[in-house]
Formats: structure tokens, C-alpha cells, sequence
């Protein structure tokens, strides 16, 4: 009997993950390649496909290269996962339109999010869609490229989103899921269907959309040309996949009534998933469906973590960088070992992580960051652990949302490339007062539950409940302390205060950097 794999690819915020992995869940291999995020203007967020699909070829090969798998003969399915919010038109023939792609957290369309406030009302489109009004979904960027491209409006025949353009480009099939639908805010919430109110009323026609679909579903099979590019077999089967954050929730085992999951990637959130499609009274919180049939959750998500702390990385740590080139020491390391020497509040530090603005539960595109407290006695290390801190704050901010809206989870899992911090883990437990489950593969969570898919779709599970149950690995608990929680609980009221005190010189500084 041969052994049987499958790839699983997440074409993520800050680079393509590639996972090999065998029908239990097992990972065998895995790459990673970064790529660029263009900021052509203050508020814009560009990618360029091409890199993407550079990135996915690399990884490919490097996970086949890193194992004994026969690429054309054990391989039995393929699979992507791939963030919100992403617009990529395509003409007749599958031409991009753009060469760049506006990413999920572009905040140029404010214009149109007025607009939308002014024909529709806010909270209409909440209560039908899910999805706070701001300039993240995709239905303002559609609406943005309608105003200031309306020749490549015209000319758009499907808009598709980063992991359809790459099931699109595999297999020439267009299709999306219902994770990426829902977070459009141009579709039904409860009806599960693209709603015609909406998309009547600014003028967007519905065939310039695709049909969405089961993740599990398989979209089509891999064509010729790119099989021989990745070295794989013809034919493959490709599934529909799912919005990151679907693929995240089934990695991690968050299938159940109220099961949540704190994430720590690029951005950090907490995805509660529920068997009915709660709303929140504030409007806060963007509900989706979920990438199991019937089940949908809420993301309540702060959308700079990750890209926070590359960005300090990247500006501030030169000497980490260097030591990390020269000798494969990770940067990272090196700075939580200085930060864990640091107490509790960072020696009178906050930081506000709102570098792209913030989505939840402050919605505010003209949110900006800050350090509060800076004295001539903090050090480096105390800004990057103020960082840790302003993060686990915002993560603070959203289970209070949930509890606000009767919806507290009853059980919390950890994943995520910061889920790999000792410090920062314990840094969150203690500001969450709640304890979390740490899974086996933290950093690979997406790609497991896209596996967990690809193998639903092909058969070998029944339904992807088994799937789960068999790939889903409890590998310890992270537990609050009690005194640390009290310190913290000081440090989170006073965190409260800052955005309110901040709100009106943020949008001024903001308002002049657009100008």
C-alpha cells in the first residue's frame, strides 16, 4: 500500500507556507518564502501575484525535496488557504487587471465606506453581512476600483480573492468558499447567498462574482503546464480551500459551540465559533460563516501583531539581524531573552498596536500607533516587551467584546508563529486571565486545517469532523497566574483610556499624511 500525501499552501500576509503532510496530520515537510507588501501612499497595502506564485513554486519544491514523497505518485491532493479582503480582478481570459493586488488591510476606500454609510446604513449592512463597515472588505475596494479604475471595472469579469486567483491559475476553475464570501459584506449572512439588496443598490452585478462553495469541495484538477512547473502529477485534485481564517479554525480544532481560538500571526485575534450566526449589538465584532456546514463564528481581530514586531525587527534590531543571518539564530529569540528581564508594565510603557489602523473592537481606519510613558530610563528591550503587552491588550479588549455579548468561550486553543514565545504566551495568559491550550504544529495550524479539507474532499475522511478528531493535537496548557493577572488588570484599564485621549490628534496626524 503506498503512502499518501497532500500539499497544503497559505498564501499569507507576510509570505507562502507550504506544508507536505500525510493522511494523519502528520507534517513532513514545510517551507516558507517572504514577499513584499508595497505602501505606495500612507493607508495603501499592495502585493504583487507574481511574487506569490514565485514563492508557491519554492516552497513546493522545497517541501518535496525535504522528503522521500514521489511528487507524481504520492501526492493526492492539493489545497490553499489565503487571507480576506483581497481584490483581484480578471478580464475574459483570466488577465489580472492590476499588477498589484489592494491587500485586506488597504484603508484607502474611506470615501466609499461613506457612500455605503449614506445608501445602505451601517447597520443594515452589519445585520445582513456581518462585516462592520470600514474599508477592509472587499465590497469598498470594489467599489474604490468602480470610482477611480472604471476601465478596469468595466473590463473585470470575476473579482476573485488571493486563494481563488491561486485555485484559478491551477486548475483554470473559478470558485471561492463560504469563509471568503461572507467576508465580503456583500453576502447574506444567515441565507448563505450573495444579497441582491446590496449589490443592486451600488451597482455591482452578481456575475462578476464567484458562486461560493464547500471548502471541501474539489474546484478542479491541475492543468498541464503549471503540473510540470511544480513538478507534480496532471490531474491532481484541487479543492475549493478557505479564507484563512476557516482553514485556522479546523486546524485547531475549533468546531464545537463556543470553541475559540487565539491566534498571534500577523495580526491577533480571537475567533469564537458558534452554531448560530450571533451578531453584536455594537457592531464590532465581523461574523463569518465558518468552513463547517452550518456553523459560522465571530473574528474579533487587532490587525497589526506579527507585522508590528517585524516591523521593529526590521528598524531597530540590527544586531539580531545580523546574528541571525550569520549564525540562524532566530531575531525574535534574542529579543523575548532581553524582554523577559523587563517587569510587568515595561517600566511604565503602553503601546498602542494600531500601525494599520484597527478593526476590532476600536473600528477605526485612522487609528494610528504609539508608545505612552517614554522616560530617559527605558531601553530598547522595554519598548519590544511594551509591544507583547500592547498586543495581549488588544486580545484583552476582544474576549471582554465577547462576554459583553454573552458569548465567552469555554474553551481557548493558542496558535500562530508567536504561539512559539514562552514569554509571550505566558504575557497573554496572564493579561487574558484565562488559560489556553497549545497545540503540536502552533505555526502550521491553517495548513493543517487545509489539509484536514483536501483529505474531506478526495475521501479518504467521511466528513471533516473525523478529519479533525484524527489530525488535532493537544500538546500542553499555558496557565495565568494569579498575582501577575492583577497587575496586568491595573495595566489594561489604563490601556482603555489611551485610544479615547489619542482618537482626535491620530485622525489629524492622519488626515495630514494624505495630503
Amino acid at each position: 500500500m503506498k503512502a499518501e500525501y497532500v500539499l497544503s499552501i497559505d498564501i499569507g500576509t507576510t509570505g507562502c507556507k507550504t506544508v507536505l503532510a500525510d493522511v494523519n496530520g502528520n507534517i513532513v515537510a514545510k517551507a516558507f518564502k517572504e514577499y513584499v507588501t508595497y505602501t505606495p501612499k500612507p493607508g495603501y497595502s499592495e502585493q504583487d501575484p507574481k511574487d506569490w506564485w514565485e514563492a508557491v513554486v519554492e516552497t513546493i519544491k522545497s517541501v518535496i525535496s525535504q522528503s522521500k514523497v514521489d511528487p507524481k505518485e504520492d501526492i493526492i491532493g492539493l489545497g490553499f488557504s489565503g487571507t480576506l479582503g483581497g481584490v483581484l480582478p480578471i478580464d475574459k481570459n483570466g488577465n489580472l487587471l492590476m499588477e498589484r493586488v489592494i491587500h485586506y488591510s488597504d484603508m484607502r476606500a474611506i470615501d466609499q465606506c461613506e457612500f455605503l454609510r449614506k445608501v445602505l446604513g451601517e447597520e443594515f449592512l452589519y445585520n445582513t453581512t456581518g462585516n462592520p463597515l470600514l474599508p477592509i472588505p472587499s465590497l469598498v475596494k470594489w467599489l474604490w476600483i468602480k470610482d477611480n479604475k472604471p476601465e478596469v471595472f468595466e473590463k473585470t469579469y470575476k473579482f476573485l480573492h488571493p486563494k481563488d486567483y491561486m485555485v484559478f491559475k491551477t486548475t483554470g476553475e473559478i470558485s471561492t468558499d463560504y469563509v471568503v464570501a461572507s467576508s465580503t459584506m456583500a453576502f447574506d449572512l444567515v441565507k448563505r447567498c450573495w444579497s441582491e439588496e446590496i449589490l443592486e443598490t451600488v451597482k455591482i452585478p452578481v456575475d462578476k462574482l464567484p458562486m461560493p462553495q464547500y471548502s471541501m469541495e474539489i474546484a478542479g484538477e491541475l492543468k498541464d503546464n503549471i503540473a510540470k512547473e511544480l513538478g507534480l502529477r496532471a490531474g491532481l485534485p484541487v479543492i475549493v480551500g478557505s479564507g484563512d481564517t476557516g482553514a485556522l479554525l479546523v486546524g485547531a480544532g475549533v468546531i464545537k459551540n463556543r470553541y475559540a481560538v487565539c491566534y498571534l500571526g500577523s495580526a491577533a485575534e480571537i475567533d469564537l465559533a458558534s452554531n448560530k450566526p450571533f451578531l453584536d449589538p455594537k457592531m464590532r465584532v465581523p461574523i463569518r460563516c465558518h468552513a463547517i456546514p452550518d456553523m459560522w463564528f465571530g473574528s474579533a481581530t487587532s490587525l497589526t501583531a506579527g507585522i508590528a514586531l517585524k516591523w521593529f525587527r526590521n528598524e531597530f534590531c540590527e544586531l539580531e539581524m545580523m546574528f541571525e543571518k550569520k549564525f540562524g539564530v532566530d531575531a525574535y529569540k534574542l529579543l523575548d531573552k532581553q524582554a523577559e528581564k523587563v517587569p510587568i508594565g515595561s517600566r511604565g510603557l503602553i503601546f498602542l498596536p494600531y500601525l494599520l489602523g484597527e478593526r476590532s473592537p476600536i473600528s477605526d481606519p485612522k487609528a494610528r500607533g504609539a508608545f505612552i510613558g517614554i522616560s530617559l530610563s527605558n531601553k530598547r528591550e522595554d519598548f519590544f516587551r511594551a509591544m507583547l503587552e500592547g498586543i495581549s491588550f488588544t486580545l484583552r479588549h476582544n474576549l471582554e467584546t465577547y462576554r459583553e455579548m454573552n458569548m465567552a468561550p469555554i474553551d481557548l486553543r493558542m496558535c500562530g508563529g508567536g504561539a512559539k514565545s514562552s514569554l509571550w504566551r505566558k504575557i497573554i495568559v496572564n493579561v487574558l486571565g484565562m488559560e489556553c491550550k497549545l497545540l503540536e504544529n502552533p505555526g502550521e495550524t491553517t495548513a493543517v486545517g487545509i489539509a484536514a479539507c483536501i483529505l474531506t474532499g478526495v475521501k479518504i475522511y467521511d466528513n471533516i469532523e473525523k478529519a479533525v478528531e484524527n489530525f488535532v493535537k493537544i500538546k500542553g496548557v499555558e496557565k495565568p497566574v494569579f498575582e501577575e493577572y492583577e497587575k496586568y488588570d491595573k495595566l489594561f484599564k489604563i490601556y482603555l483610556k489611551c485610544y479615547p485621549a489619542l482618537r482626535e490628534i491620530m485622525h489629524a496626524l492622519y488626515d495630514i499624511s494624505r495630503k
